[in-house]
């Protein structure tokens, strides 16, 4: 009897056995074959996405609003330096255009004066000549009334016919003939000093015209003329500093504007980043990697599969692409993927929060 017993549990133990193995198998070739389909769904496959609900506290919106923060930043700083650039050379310019405007009107106001003293010297020349002409004439005048006078006066003097009183003042008018000759000899003087100033300043004038912008020094200058040209030398240099001055700020000013240019690129790619339409409110997105793009255009249908790939429903509509690239890893596999992201128009909020959603069709058309 209690072997009997013994040989049916023996042979209860050994169909319990039989049947465990089986299950385990089927479970392990169920497992391997959902492994390969799920496998040969991504490799054959392009109707797929993965959704994203996107919020202001995301740590990747929080980092890149930062980085754009700090690029405008940057940039509004440049732009600052570039105003100031900017005012810097419009000054360098100003100054230049006064020189060139100073000298232009130094040469001209230098022929100016050397025209007015050559006409003050003629007219100097000319009275000179007729002063000593005229003066002649009076001293020789002046020289025989004053014989005859003299003359005369002493005669009737010794002939008691002329007072004392008389005589002298016969004597005073003479002696103020004398000194009207003095007063014409001083004036002839007084012509010929003002004469030779005038030449000399005339000289001067026109070793001054002749020698601006040289380095030897001409003949005929005087300390006047030589503290004009150094006024114009002065304007040369203030010229040279400005028109140095001027080149260096367009220089910089055109670096200035490659960084600004470079900036608003920077930034634009930055603005349109998808992560940055976060920042004011949640965005329901999604990523669709480059082999999957021609299938999600936008108003392609969206479809959530309750058991990834069966019993599907449709949840919504794909709507515009987003500007820029971007790198997630593969749903399965460790690597990255390099895609787009995409706005997503769901009717029903909880699909955001699936792994996968479906594009056009559902995956086995269940």
């Amino acid at each position: 009897m209690n072997q009997q017993v013994a040989n049916r549990l023996n042979a209860l133990a050994v169909s319990a056995y039989k049947v465990m193995g089986s299950v385990l198998l089927a479970l392990i070739l169920l497992g391997l074959l959902s492994f390969l389909s799920v496998q040969g769904f991504f490799l054959s496959n392009t109707r797929w996405v993965t959704p994203t609900i996107l919020s202001p506290t995301d740590p990747n919106v929080l980092q890149l609003n930062a980085q754009a923060a700090q690029q405008e930043s940057e940039r509004d700083a440049l732009q600052a330096k570039q105003r100031e650039v900017a005012n810097r050379l419009q000054e360098a310019v100003r100054t230049l255009n006064a020189e060139k405007s100073f000298q232009q009107r130094f040469v001209v106001a230098l022929k100016g004066e050397k025209s007015s003293r050559d006409k003050l010297a003629r007219r100097l020349s000319a009275l000179r000549q007729e002063y000593l002409r005229a003066g002649g004439e009076i001293a020789e005048s002046n020289r025989a009334y004053s014989g005859l006078a003299r003359t005369r006066t002493s005669a009737l003097y010794d002939a008691k016919l002329m007072e004392r009183e008389a005589v002298l003042t016969m004597n005073h008018h003479l002696a103020q003939m004398a000194q009207s000759n003095l007063s014409l000899a001083q004036e002839t003087v007084d012509l010929d000093m003002r004469l030779d100033i005038l030449r000399r300043e005339r000289e001067g004038l026109t070793a001054a015209e002749n020698g601006l912008g040289r380095d030897d020094a001409p003949e005929g200058l005087t300390t006047d003329t030589l503290l004009l040209e150094r006024e114009y030398t002065q304007s040369v240099l203030a010229q040279a500093r400005a028109e140095a001055q001027r080149k260096s700020l367009e220089k910089d000013l055109q670096a200035l504007d490659d960084s600004l240019r470079r900036f608003n690129q920077l930034l634009k790619v930055v603005h349109e980043a998808p992560y940055l339409k976060a920042v004011e409110q949640n965005l329901t997105v999604a990523f669709v990697p480059y082999e999957n793009l021609a299938n999600a255009r936008e108003g392609t249908s969206l479809y959530r599969c309750a058991l990834k790939v069966i019993w599907c429903r449709e949840v919504g509509v794909v709507g515009p692409v987003l500007e820029g690239e971007v790198t997630q890893q593969h749903p399965i596999r460790q690597y990255h993927l390099r895609g787009v992201m995409v706005e997503l128009q769901l009717r029903d909020a909880p699909s955001a929060r699936e792994e996968l959603l479906h594009l056009g069709r559902p995956p086995l058309m269940l």
